[in-house]
């Protein structure tokens, strides 16, 4: 009987057209063997920690991240996706196991008197009756996986679900960057606050000079035009100083999943000037890094399943094989209901196969393998991008630190300048107005600086989520 039956099914899948064009077996990005900047650091095989950010040794912004982690509607909403796609895997491997269905009827009618003549003529009289039944089944069914088809679908539901608990690790290294990133800005704002504020002091305390000066005769309107523009200017940076905090503070605020005034950070002046960051960028080798990578790893997964897909579309074709079978009680009296007279079964199978659909198969076929093709071409993006993306980062850091590295040069020179002036005034040789000048130089050059190390933090974070830590 089984022999029969797949003779009978290699027939119909002749004859159902299943000569259709097969997926293509995609192939991972060949890597290079290097990058071609490592950020003043060697480049390793693979051992960096994923929390990266505890090398800032800044406790308050530890806490930051591990609540942005823990309450962030971004995780929320990718791990409801890793949910949802949990449940589709787990309904794919039911579609594998047997079918179960169970019930239980009972009913009672009345049929009116009939009345109908008979082949001699006569009339004949069927008086009204009353009759009752009673059922109990299980109807079982299951489909054969002949040609795999349902096992595929089990390996696109559990590459879907890889997908997105990839997906996952991405929001959440996006977001530990993210909050690095608005933690930063907050502290430059703290800073550049702070130096405005001396800044404002020396510069008021250099135009009440400079007003003494001209009242004296000694310089012209023009000088204390210029200054009055300098303290205008610095009144209205801080005004956009102040701003920025509160931007970086929402910002920081929505990250975290919070209401801003939730959120209370007090002002930290001298952060990056006690920041002990060198920027230096330990790298993976691209193939570990490209591992390490979140969506270089979805891509992957949504391309196994892409064309797992088109497979199983074009699966389709073959014919299927269902067993099904049926087992219960029949009876019409309730007393005889679980009588051995009562039992009844049936057992059967059924090939059905597609063989004329107006070629809406072929159009699914068509449409799935474009959609397989595609999802190559977007995973080779992918990789493609991640690699310029982790190029830029190091070379940006390997930028950003002699960029570090000049002003502290600057900041170096402005000092020595403000105490060889301060020996000069000393001695007698040089005014108070022009030690006010060198100070407010020195508070600019320390501002470069602080905004030097901020890019220099955020190149590095920059640098860290771009190897996929």
């Amino acid at each position: 009987m089984l022999s029969r039956v797949l003779v009978c099914t290699v027939v119909l899948a002749t004859m159902s057209g299943c000569a259709t064009p097969v997926v293509r077996t995609p192939e991972k990005s060949a890597l290079p063997q290097a990058w071609s900047a490592t950020s003043g650091a060697p480049v390793q095989a693979g051992s960096m920690v994923d929390i990266w950010w505890h090398e800032l040794a800044d406790e308050p912004l530890n806490r930051l991240v591990d609540v942005a982690l823990n309450n962030s509607p971004d995780i929320e909403m990718a791990a409801a996706r890793v949910q949802q796609a949990r449940a589709l895997a787990r309904e794919s491997d039911a579609n594998r196991m047997p079918q179960f269905d169970a019930g239980l009827g009972a009913g009672h009618q009345r049929t009116p008197q009939s009345v109908w003549r008979d082949t001699q003529g006569a009339r004949q009289t069927i008086p009204a009756y009353r009759q009752s039944g009673f059922a109990a089944r299980v109807d079982a069914r299951l489909e054969v996986d002949v040609w795999g088809r349902l096992a595929l679908g089990q390996r696109v539901a559990a590459a879907d679900l890889a997908a997105s608990q990839d997906d996952l690790r991405a929001v959440r290294q996006w977001l530990a960057r993210e909050v690095v990133l608005a933690y930063a800005d907050l502290r430059l704002a703290d800073d550049r606050a702070a130096l405005a504020i001396r800044a404002r002091l020396l510069l008021d305390e250099l135009l009440a000079f400079e007003q003494q000066r001209l009242a004296a005769g000694l310089i012209s309107r023009g000088r204390i035009r210029e200054l009055e523009r300098l303290v205008a200017d610095q009144a209205d940076a801080q005004t956009l100083l102040d701003q920025e905090r509160r931007a970086a503070l929402n910002r920081l605020a929505s990250l975290l999943g919070q209401w801003t005034s939730q959120l209370q950070i007090p002002a930290h002046a001298g952060y990056f000037s006690a920041l002990g960051l060198s920027g230096a960028v330990t790298p993976d080798l691209p193939a570990h890094a490209l591992e390490r990578r979140a969506d270089v790893s979805a891509s992957w997964n949504r391309v196994l399943a892409a064309g797992g897909h088109a497979e199983r579309v074009r699966l389709e074709r073959y014919p299927a094989l269902t067993l099904t079978g049926s087992a219960g009680f029949i009876s019409p009296a309730l007393r005889g209901w679980l009588g051995t007279d009562a039992v009844a079964w049936a057992a059967q199978s059924l090939i059905q196969a597609r063989v004329f659909d107006g070629g809406r198969l072929e159009a699914r076929g068509e449409q799935a393998r474009a959609m397989a093709d595609e999802s190559i071409a977007r995973y080779r993006k992918t990789v493609l991008a991640a690699l310029a993306e982790v190029e830029t980062a190091l070379s940006l850091t390997q930028t950003v630190r002699e960029r570090v590295t000049l002003a502290q040069a600057e900041l170096v020179r402005r000092r020595a300048d403000t105490r060889q002036l301060e020996d000069l005034k000393a001695a007698g040789l040089a005014a108070r107005p022009a030690l006010l000048e060198r100070e407010v130089a020195r508070l600019a050059a320390e501002e470069t600086l602080s905004l030097r190390r901020h890019e220099l933090l955020v190149a590095w974070a920059q640098a860290q989520t771009a190897l996929g830590r």
